[in-house]
């Protein structure tokens, strides 16, 4: 808070919240650490924010609110640009004739009330709020109101002719201001897309596309020949795909994007993946594994040669479960070596290639030099055709460990897919140490989530006989600390198959997925619908989204 040190102390000192020695050391703490002394009590626990706010409003008589229960006006906001709300963390609320009600958590900073009331020409009045309600609040009802048709209010006047971009200030804010929001708002996708009379652009948050902003189809063009340029593709070519990739880093965001163009009647379609190299350091823990999955995964991965699969559908978080795999493995003592399309996240002290078709590395070339490198652990990206196959298994079979994925909706029918694609039933029996199948399942928020009644039908859905002693079923809702979206976050829903001899002789006399299935059931496999329905008789998902992932 932007307060004199002393005046802040002398309040809380004769409020009792604190004594001498306590207001002593947030004192040294905040000049240790460069923050003032509320954000310093707060930060050593002597004080909850909403006891400090409690002081401040005891002192000044102002209210404190609970904005996340309010409805804020668009009148309101229209009043104050968010670039001011951000910076001064405020949110205006309501505005009544000739007054403008804003939440503060910061009630002494005089010098922002005048400077509202200037911007404004009302007479400002003020109301406690906990400083990230109001941050969640920012996000949420200024992303829901801005137009970027307002942003680019220069309309013909923005347009990219040359890679001389710095001439077109506008058009690289609006681009920044996209990709910073995306990255902050942790979506996993960008996608811009024209129509016939604007373009609507949407981010995947969470696994699911919501839109958040349409633009005027004249604004498309400039906005597309910059991101082409970042990402070093023909500006000129519009009539077929192109792929290119950038780095982007703005304020605290730092992280590569893949960008990929393709041509439609309106114009070019862009999808922008967001690669974060933070998600390539995850540990396995950190997964959503169950407890008796990892132990048994952890065992699995320390074999010393075969082949062991990670599948599931796009997006599904193969390649992070596999990264982090790798990181577990990864000592001064093992070689490991990958091959991927494209590679997603740089990892330390493995040597990383990526396949190029135009220079003749392809996953079957890339796996013929690799056994030349003397390899420990292989990653192949993608089991994509027989040859790939074939090599990774002739490598399994010379003592090496392969690590791959392949696009099967469950474990068991990864057998019959490699079956079905021509392997030998023997060498699958004899190379595939284990098969992990996942799913990304979103979390409920646990602030606005609302508890379902429990029925009959419930029952009939979730395929349950009886309602377990721990069961609360809900389902999600949408709040401000949500983005209205009722999920926040996702874990993984995993299926581990590590086939005994009764499974190997299925896969070798050709045995369908159903019953692979069955006898790995019968053998301790727990499946991933069952896993999934765990989540939802903890209160941890809903019903209507396990049903989207897992059926």
């Amino acid at each position: 808070m932007v307060v004199e040190k002393k005046q802040l102390g002398q309040l809380l000192l004769e409020s009792g919240q604190i004594n001498e020695a306590q207001l002593t050391d947030a004192l040294t703490f905040g000049r240790e650490n460069g923050v003032l002394l509320g954000k310093s009590v707060v930060a050593l626990g002597l004080l909850t924010e909403r006891d400090l706010l409690k002081v401040l409003g005891n002192h000044l008589g102002l209210p404190s609110l609970d904005i996340t229960k309010y409805n804020i006006q668009d009148e309101a906001l229209m009043l104050v640009s968010e670039d001011f709300a951000r910076q001064h963390t405020v949110i205006p609320l309501f505005v009544i004739e000739d007054s403008l009600t804003v939440a503060t958590a910061d009630p002494l900073n005089i010098e922002v009330v005048d400077e509202l009331s200037r911007e404004t020409e009302k007479e400002i009045m003020l109301v406690l709020s906990i400083e990230a309600d109001i941050e969640r609040s920012i996000d949420l009802y200024y992303r829901s109101t801005t137009s970027l048709a307002q942003t680019m209010a220069a309309g013909d006047d923005v347009r990219v002719v040359s890679r001389e971009i710095h001439e077109d200030t506008e058009v690289v804010q609006v681009v920044d201001m996209l990709l910073f929001e995306a990255v902050n708002m942790g979506a996993s996708d960008i996608h811009i897309e024209p129509r016939k009379n604007d373009a609507r652009i949407r981010y995947r948050v969470d696994g699911v596309l919501q839109q958040y902003y349409s633009i005027p189809s004249d604004s498309v063009a400039p906005m597309i020949s910059r991101l082409k340029i970042l990402a070093d593709m023909d500006i000129a070519e519009s009539r077929r795909p192109q792929d290119g990739r950038f780095h982007f880093a703005q304020k605290n965001v730092e992280v590569d994007l893949r960008c990929s163009t393709f041509p439609t009647p309106n114009g070019e379609k862009v999808v922008m993946r967001i690669l974060d190299e933070a998600k390539g350091k995850i540990d396995l823990n950190k997964l959503g594994f169950d407890a008796t999955i990892l132990k048994d995964w952890k065992e699995t991965i320390k074999t010393a040669n075969g082949i062991l699969l990670v599948t599931g559908p796009t997006g599904s978080g193969k390649t992070t479960t596999l990264y982090a795999t790798l990181n577990t493995l990864n000592s001064v003592a093992v070689n490991i070596m990958t091959v991927e399309d494209p590679i997603e996240y740089m990892l330390e002290n493995i040597n990383q290639s990526q396949v190029n078709v135009k220079a003749g590395l392809t996953f079957t070339t890339a796996l013929r030099t690799m056994m030349r490198q003397d390899p420990d652990v292989i990653l192949v990206g993608e089991m994509r055709d027989v040859d790939t196959i074939e090599l990774a298994i002739r490598a399994a079979l010379t003592g090496h460990l392969v690590f791959s994925t392949l696009h099967t909706n469950d474990a068991s029918s990864t057998f019959t897919r490699l079956l079905d694609m021509g392997i030998d039933s023997y060498l699958v029996s004899s190379t595939v140490r284990a098969i992990l199948a996942q799913r990304l399942i979103r979390i409920l928020c646990p602030r606005c989530k609302k508890v379902v009644e429990q029925s009959d039908k419930l029952l009939e859905t979730l395929k349950i006989g009886t309602w377990p002693d721990y069961t609360g079923i809900f389902e999600p809702v949408g709040c401000i600390h949500c983005r209205n979206s009722g999920y926040i976050g996702r874990t993984g829903v995993f299926e581990l198959l590590v086939p005994n001899h009764e499974i190997k002789d299925l896969i070798i006399n050709g045995a369908s997925a159903g019953e692979i299935e069955v006898a790995a059931e019968a053998n301790g496999m727990y499946s991933l619908n069952k896993a999934a329905k765990e989540y939802v008789l903890r209160g941890q998902t809903s019903i209507e989204e396990i049903m989207r992932v897992t059926l």
